[in-house]
């Protein structure tokens, strides 16, 4: 009974399609003529007598409205995917983000006009810089493992230096950028975001509001650095717990919607680490991110 429950669901979306539903009632229509024979004395009248023009013209109708509804419909939402080993571009008149698979420690051709931004929580007291599964812990332990141990107390400094002050509960506002000393620019500057909320009691999370933070707090923080290229991963989805698609998606738009207010950045690269392609391509946010 289950092909006959899969059939049925087809023909109800093909029904409620806003083009097929036209070119399928349109072949009913004329195959019904088909039955139908007139003369000047008795009108129309059904004798159950088929005509094969009209008949065949429906049957045409139908044919192409349903071929139509399975290339238009079910190829796009069913086996569309992103090719992010080559890269996928979307561009603007001023602007190119690129997508493509990569690890953000592994970042070489980044030059002094760059940043790499990289993930923290709200305490900016983060563990995660001695976790290796972690954008932050990669990065650091790989390129900068002398300084893991004493990161809490510069971004303090930093913070501090900034007049930035954490509440009560030692949280900074969601979005908090930051840029490091240029002893950590080798060759592009470092960029720190809090991407994440660490609550008491609840552990780590993050949400869309928190991503388009980030993205505003990274471009007005770099807005007097002569920086024009940003490589960052995909913010808020690992401990964050956002769905990756989601999560993608709204990096994606916030970046466009505040590119038009900071204009410096022309090239944003958003590094998607390779074990997350197969459920990039599963989420449901892909044919918006498709449409972008």
């Amino acid at each position: 009974m289950k092909w006959l429950k899969d059939i049925l669901a087809d023909a109800k979306a093909i029904l409620l399609a806003p083009v097929t539903n036209v070119l399928c009632a349109g072949g009913v229509v004329l195959i019904g003529i088909s039955f139908l024979d007139y003369d000047k004395t008795n009108g129309l009248a059904l004798h159950g007598q088929l005509h094969a023009s009209p008949a065949i013209a429906g049957f045409i109708l139908m044919i192409v409205g349903v071929l139509l509804f399975y290339l238009t419909n079910g190829t796009r939402t069913k086996n569309v995917s992103l090719d992010y080993r080559k890269g996928i571009e979307i561009k603007r008149p001023n602007l190119t983000i690129l997508i493509k698979t990569g690890e953000i420690q592994s970042i070489d051709s980044a030059t002094k006009n760059s940043v790499i931004v990289l993930p923290a929580n709200t305490t900016f007291v983060d563990d995660c810089a001695t976790d290796k599964r972690t954008a932050m812990g990669a990065f650091f332990l790989d390129r900068f493992p002398e300084k893991v141990a004493s990161l809490p107390a510069l971004f303090a400094n930093i913070l501090a230096t900034r007049g930035l002050h954490p509440d009560e509960s030692g949280q900074f506002t969601a979005g908090t950028t930051i840029i490091l000393p240029d002893d950590y620019a080798k060759p592009a500057k470092i960029v720190i975001t809090a991407s994440t909320l660490r609550i008491a009691g609840a552990g780590i999370t993050s949400n869309p509001h928190v991503i388009c933070n980030c993205v505003e707090g990274i471009l007005k923080c770099t807005a007097d650095q002569r920086v024009d290229t940003i490589y960052l991963p995909i913010l808020g989805s690992g401990h964050g717990g956002v769905d990756r698609g989601m999560a993608l998606l709204f990096l994606l738009l916030a970046v466009l919607h505040f590119s038009t207010t900071y204009h410096h950045i022309k090239l944003v690269h958003i590094i998607v680490h390779p074990k997350d392609v197969d459920i990039l391509n599963q989420s449901k946010e892909l044919s918006q991110i498709v449409a972008l």
